[in-house]
């Protein structure tokens, strides 16, 4: 079997080409010019291929069927997840997954019954007690989903919730906070839910096989701010110190950062927009939205010191 996957240097995207790999499928790591790569290994199965996506993505699809043959699996998982500019959002996860969808169609790259897998997000559901997203980025990954399901014959849409583990660095700070003793908190009855990237991995290459979503996946859990401040205590060995920090205070430092980032013309690591979103309840998988039926294999605790050893291993922390 073969499968391209979009992204494939990214966090999610190295684990995403481990297992595939380790179930022996030939993938084809579709990733941008000059993109660092340090995530994947070699591996005789693995084949990087260069995608210019303001060029002609369906000749570039054309010129990579004749010479590898058609794909049974084409994983979307490249989107823009942060940024400053509302219209980046619709721009990436809607404006590419629907080249990305025609490309596929008109080239026929991918087989009449093969499938196509997009990496969406809970927040295209939107938190916990919500119907709909609270957040740009989750609307436009639900604007995504409805393109593939348009556009698209066989499908899975994917929507996990926080990811982490080794390779991530979204929860980095939390872990430099952890290591200094602190961990601030603007509400510490907040519900949130977890999965690890390799779970995460290994529970789509099962889905993609039957599914088609969109399913939620978590590893079944639901955590509170106190579950993470116990893990850090035996990971760290000290005791940590929680932090109460009012929202208004977070808000303010988080418009301010915003602002700074817009000056210097970086992104930054979170917005406002984004802290608003995911301080919100995010326990899905006690609702009736429909989820994977495969189970989670890493706990929290492995899984942080998983990431853990990550960040020492290459100095971050």
């Amino acid at each position: 079997m073969k499968v391209a996957i979009t992204g494939a240097n990214g966090f999610l995207g190295s684990y995403l080409v481990k297992e595939c790999l380790r179930q022996e499928i030939e993938v084809y790591a579709l990733i941008r010019s000059g993109a660092n790569t340090s995530l994947l290994s070699e591996n005789r199965n693995l084949h990087i291929k260069e995608v210019h996506y303001k060029g002609d993505l369906t000749e570039q699809f054309l010129s990579l069927k004749s010479e590898v043959g058609q794909l049974d699996y084409f994983i979307h998982n490249a989107g823009m997840t942060v940024s400053l500019k509302n219209e980046e959002y619709y721009q990436v996860n809607v404006g590419l997954t629907t080249l990305i969808c025609d490309s596929l169609r008109t080239s026929k790259l991918l087989k009449k019954d093969g499938v196509f897998v997009y990496t969406s997000s809970y927040a295209a559901h939107g938190p916990a007690n919500t119907k709909s997203p609270v957040s740009h980025y989750g609307h436009s990954k639900l604007q995504a989903e409805k393109v593939i399901q348009d556009k698209m014959e066989n499908y899975l849409l994917v929507r996990p919730t926080a990811i982490y583990g080794a390779g991530d660095e979204a929860f980095l700070p939390l872990f430099k906070g952890a290591k200094m003793g602190l961990y601030p908190v603007t509400n510490s009855k907040q519900r949130m839910s977890m999965i690890h990237g390799a779970d995460l991995a290994r529970m789509i290459a099962y889905d993609m096989q039957t599914e088609t979503g969109p399913l939620h996946y978590n590893d079944g859990n639901t955590y509170l701010h106190q579950d993470f401040i116990e893990i850090f205590q035996e990971l760290f060995k000290k005791r940590i110190r929680k932090l109460p920090l009012p929202k208004w205070v977070a808000k303010l430092s988080m418009g301010c950062s915003d602002v700074w980032h817009k000056i210097i013309k970086k992104r930054p690591g979170i917005t406002l927009e984004k802290f608003e979103e995911i301080s919100q309840n995010w326990d899905l998988h006690a609702t009736e939205i429909k989820h994977t039926s495969v189970k989670s294999e890493i706990s929290l605790k492995n899984g942080f010191q998983d990431a853990l050893n990550f960040y020492k291993e290459n100095n971050l922390i």
